[in-house]
């Protein structure tokens, strides 16, 4: 996993992945549910997360992290 900051100030958490296992997908439950309550508090700056499958994906992954917040 990478933490990326993004041109916003936001952090995207970056995670690549090839095949999904169980465990992967337990974790971004988990990520979900900590990303959702470190922007409730407030006091981190608004934090979000992504998977990219491949290795080309993230560059494309990063730009719709900044398009989510930017509504673009």
């Amino acid at each position: 996993d990478f933490l990326v900051r993004l041109q916003s100030g936001d952090i995207l958490v970056l995670e690549t992945k090839g095949q999904d296992t169980e465990q992967d997908k337990v974790k971004r439950r988990y990520l979900e549910e900590w990303t959702q309550a470190v922007n409730a508090h407030g006091g981190f700056g608004c934090w979000r997360w992504a998977v990219a499958r491949q290795p080309g994906e993230i560059r494309d992954v990063i730009m719709q992290g900044e398009e989510a917040r930017t509504g673009g």
